[in-house]
């Protein structure tokens, strides 16, 4: 029996891995071991809370087909980087999309309307929903789900901030049933060709296929040849291909361009991380640093 995580990020087909393990998307390294270790105690088989048998294996599922890949992905400064990326990603998506998204949950709508303090307010009602998320086994999997929806309203209120500051009225989700039989209305945002690409772009990334993801990005770059989204994607998937020198050449245009957009700073770490390994007497010493598992790897497959 597979879990069904389908709400929140997880419906874009990437796994959200601050919502299985229950931190913040802004938590750092010492944050998500100490969750971990908070979390791993609850799960543990022994643990005297768990009166029956059918419990104690739940709990075993949960903590080996959940929370050991979430963590063993955030625990590797790498792919917790990655994760950053493709948040920051999907927030500016999700701003583009629009009135398509839906907002289900009630705590998630109060997210959305709140004020200024929305920073305080998601740190609030995320702290109300994993102080019961591993302690009610049967509920723990709707928990999740309504983390990472929690967690796509945050990205999304964040990127609203940047651009007005009362967001519009979100969908409830109470009539979604009718929205689904109703043609699209021409108030629902449609992406535009360029947009179109980068979206199949990042698509073929996050199944490793680099080869597809370049023709994409490149049409872009030939219709906007200052789409700093473009340059930036292009240099991480020269970074998979580990041909440095056209990465460097696209993360540096992307810099040029933006030099204080978030994904950008984050693609030139990679950058320095991999043509920059440190030396220990290997002879070696000038090639660049391998990626053990590429860029994006793991990001998007559901459990």
């Amino acid at each position: 029996m597979s879990f069904q995580l389908d709400r929140g990020l997880f419906q874009y087909d990437f796994t959200d891995r601050h919502a299985i393990l229950g931190v913040s998307v802004n938590a750092e390294e010492i944050d998500i071991r100490e969750r971990y270790q908070v979390v791993a105690r609850l799960l543990h088989p022994d643990c005297a809370q768990w009166q029956t048998d059918a419990d104690r294996q739940m709990a075993v599922r949960l903590f080996s087909r959940l929370i050991t890949h979430a963590y063993g992905q955030l625990s590797r400064q790498s792919q917790l980087q990655e994760q950053i990326i493709m948040l920051e990603l999907l927030g500016k998506r999700l701003i583009e999309e629009g009135n398509q998204v839906q907002i289900v949950d009630p705590l998630c709508q109060q997210l959305y309307q709140s004020g200024t303090d929305f920073e305080q307010v998601y740190d609030r009602l995320l702290k109300q929903l994993v102080s019961q998320q591993y302690t009610q086994l049967n509920q723990s999997e709707q928990t999740i789900n309504q983390i990472s929806e929690l967690n796509m309203v945050y990205l999304l209120r964040r990127q609203l901030q940047s651009v007005r500051s009362t967001p519009p009225a979100a969908n409830s989700g109470k009539s979604t049933a009718a929205k689904e039989t109703t043609p699209a209305s021409s108030e629902l945002a449609k992406p535009s060709a360029t947009e179109g690409a980068l979206r199949r772009a990042e698509d073929y990334m996050s199944k490793k296929n680099w080869t597809k993801a370049v023709p994409e990005i490149k049409e872009v770059i030939g219709a906007e040849p200052n789409n700093v989204r473009a340059h930036t994607l292009l240099g991480l998937v020269y970074l998979n291909q580990q041909q440095m020198t056209m990465a460097k050449i696209s993360i540096n245009k992307a810099l040029q361009l933006s030099p204080k957009d978030p994904q950008v700073i984050q693609a030139k770490q990679e950058f320095d991380r991999l043509s920059n390994p440190k030396t220990n007497g290997s002879s070696s010493k000038n090639a660049p640093k391998k990626p053990s598992e590429g860029m994006f790897s793991g990001l998007f497959g559901k459990k």
